[in-house]
């Protein structure tokens, strides 16, 4: 195919490119500098696990992404922007590394357009967010890079090198694991390809078992030096709870949702890349096909293929495993799972362009077509009950396919399918310069609503703002955000920017109960309109936001964590209808939670909890009974604190908790766990104050 030797051309072509590659690196600043942050809980988490506590506390093993992103907090109050300009770094840096790829292939024409076409598509949206999306896009593109131009490596250091970037790729997102089998599978097929007479099965082997000693090797001795034992751990302990969760599931439990939601991925691809798609069926199925292509043509479709069908594979299992969580999640398009292999899929028909040996495609090409034209039909129909956003897929949020934009992009597909069976030398250009620029812009307009919508920031922004200025910053760990929103909550801690500010969910417009008052923070920073207890006046207060000074006068006198072994001078001795202990705490299981303590209960006694509720129990009341005291009260979703105020005999040991729903998760669909979950606890705590804030009923 196309020579990469250095000349005059290519020199110019370089120079094109960085020109080009300087003004994409400008525009996204010019975008993305000075919004407000927009994606939550995603941009909370990630902050807070990079810059506000230690790497071996985060929740997901992103280790090598959090310790680089670390850095932004040398910005001060303005590392978000520093964020996005990391961001840009990386994802423009991956312009040279796709230009490289293509020049394999392509003519230096074709190859600069696809690798601008690539970094002005909607993916560029993820720049904006405090996520990790941007670096692992460098690197993959990177690790393509090594796996289809270094073959004059030698097998050996093509292994090491390739390994060592799935290694780190794996420590910005663990994602990057699903790719080693068929990174594997590629080493065998590359070396049978490029030596078919010799020792191909030999060197294919041994090169994949060194791809992927390494790729495990740097994972985890990287992860442990950066965040020591937790990163031992495979998945982390987010993703190894949904990982165990889908490997419990029958493959016919999974077999619907996957059919679902996998239909609409390809009817996805199908709208967005109906040339490169059809190319690609083609390449699999006819062996004229390949003979025409020649070897790293052939190479780089093999690759795109096992890359293109690990990833949204993956994407494909994981959502069905997680169907059962609500209605829309079957019908939910992750297509920033798989958008990276996007810039391979545009260098396949960029081939093409202006080659002058292009041979007519064989007739088999028709099936190809017809079979992508039927997607795209089918798309027209059935892709609206789909519910694409510009989070998941920015790519296709943008084209809706019940107006006239949708229809030009399905009929440009149909057309350009039509020429490329027939042989037309047009349908490569058309579709690279006229039906993909035409996406992009939908896409871009997309994207660019959604941005700004935050360039102004929202109600939970500006009550961020202001208790971060306002409080001092020593107290703001002692700071409580509630709201109806866990999102806004979240927003809100974004801005606050400390890892220990707590959270209070309501119910819309419900009032903020005495029992609900925070007891170890001194602020409460209210979102919407929520009535206090009597007696507390804000200190600043808006139509959309207040802020309190509280004083509980609360005296601990002892503490436990549920995620902690009972005894050993923990407050708790022992629990009944509690069950295992997760990183968080612990969930109950059954009709009754009893804890006994390892000290008396105080006359006066202020029982603490920092709790959850699980399913219906979100909306029912629990009850607390000490003795022959009792008091109710609500938990929401997310954790939360609750303080209940007993007069005991000075002889109590135990308390009990009466949970109003037990639910099994299995019973609801959303994952095989036959535990009869009502009440999550993290944290208890005893102590004293004056005078009770609650009274027993």
């Amino acid at each position: 195919m196309m020579s990469t030797a250095t000349s005059p051309s290519d020199k110019r072509a370089w120079l094109v490119l960085l020109a080009g590659l300087g003004a994409v690196f400008a525009w996204l600043l010019y975008r993305n500098l000075g919004l407000h942050p927009a994606i939550f809980a995603d941009e909370w988490f990630y902050s807070k696990m990079s810059r506000l506590q230690p790497l071996n506390e985060a929740i997901v093993p992103s280790y090598l992404y959090l310790w680089l992103f670390r850095a932004t907090t040398a910005c001060g109050d303005g590392f978000l922007d520093c964020v996005r300009i990391g961001n840009a770094i990386l994802f423009v840096g991956a312009g040279p590394f796709i230009y490289l790829i293509g020049r394999k292939v392509a003519r230096p024409g074709p190859a600069i357009a696809v690798t601008l076409l690539c970094l002005l598509a909607p993916i560029n949206l993820y720049t904006a967010f405090f996520m990790p999306e941007a670096t692992y896009y460098f690197g993959f593109i990177v690790l393509s890079w090594v796996m289809l131009t270094c073959a004059t490596w030698g097998w050996m250091r093509m292994a090491l090198a390739s390994g060592a970037v799935v290694g780190m790729m794996s420590l910005v997102k663990v994602h990057a694991l699903f790719l080693l089998p068929a990174l594997c599978l590629y080493f065998v097929c590359a070396a049978w390809m490029r030596e078919p007479g010799g020792r191909w099965l030999r060197h294919g082997v041994a090169a994949a078992l060194l791809m992927l000693a390494t790729a495990l090797g740097v994972k985890f001795g990287l992860g442990y030096l950066l965040a020591g034992d937790p990163a031992l751990s495979l998945f982390g302990s987010f993703y190894s709870v949904t990982a165990d969760s889908t490997t419990k599931r029958s493959v016919l439990y999974l077999a619907f949702p996957a059919f679902v939601n996998g239909r609409g991925h390809l009817m996805v691809l199908a709208v967005l890349l109906p040339l490169p798609m059809a190319m690609l069926a083609l390449a699999l199925i006819s062996r004229r096909a390949r003979q025409q292509a020649g070897t790293e043509l052939n190479l780089l479709c093999l690759y795109t293929f096992l890359m293109l069908g690990s990833t949204a594979g993956m994407t494909v299992a994981y959502t069905a495993s997680i169907a059962g969580l609500g209605p829309l999640e079957v019908v939910r398009l992750h297509l920033r799972y798989y958008t990276f292999v996007f810039p391979l899929l545009l260098l396949i028909p960029a081939a093409l362009v202006g080659a002058r040996d292009a041979a007519r495609p064989p007739r088999l090409a028709w099936l190809p077509a017809v079979l992508v034209g039927a997607a795209l039909l089918a798309a027209l129909v059935l892709l609206p009950r789909y519910s694409p956003n510009p989070i998941d897929g920015p790519e296709i949020s943008g084209i809706h396919l019940q107006a006239w934009p949708g229809w030009v992009v399905v009929g440009s597909g149909l057309l350009v399918l039509l020429l490329w069976a027939r042989g037309n030398r047009f349908a490569a250009p058309l579709f690279l310069f006229a039906a993909l620029p035409f996406t992009l812009v939908l896409g871009g307009i997309e994207t660019s609503a959604y941005l700004r919508q935050v360039i102004p920031g929202w109600p939970a922004d500006k009550a961020g703002k202001l208790a971060r200025s306002h409080v001092p910053k020593s107290e703001h760990k002692l700071i409580t955000i509630a709201g109806d929103s866990v999102m806004d909550i979240m927003r809100a801690q974004f801005h606050i920017d400390d890892k220990d500010s707590g959270m209070l969910e309501l119910a819309k417009g419900a009032p903020i109960e005495p029992y609900q008052l925070p007891v170890r923070h001194q602020w409460l920073l209210i979102i919407g309109q929520h009535a206090l207890p009597k007696g507390l006046t804000p200190v600043v207060a808006t139509s959309d936001y207040a802020l309190v000074r509280l004083n509980s006068g609360f005296r601990s006198l002892g503490e436990a964590r549920l995620s902690q072994p009972y005894g050993g001078g923990r407050l708790l001795a022992g629990a009944q209808g509690l069950s295992i202990a997760e990183p968080w705490g612990r969930w109950s299981d059954g009709k009754h939670v009893v804890l006994h303590f390892d000290r008396p209960l105080p006359k006066q006694a202020d029982i603490i909890i920092k709790a959850q509720a699980y399913a219906d129990n979100t909306t029912l009341p629990f009850t607390m009974r000490v003795g022959g005291q009792s008091a109710s009260f609500r938990l929401s979703g997310s954790l939360q604190e609750v303080r209940l105020s007993f007069l005991t005999d000075g002889a109590q040991r135990s308390l009990t908790i009466d949970v109003p729903r037990p639910t099994a998760p299995r019973t609801l669909g959303q994952w095989p766990d036959d535990r009869e979950l009502g009440i999550g606890i993290a944290e208890v705590a005893i102590g004293t104050s004056e005078p009770a804030r609650v009274s027993a009923n």
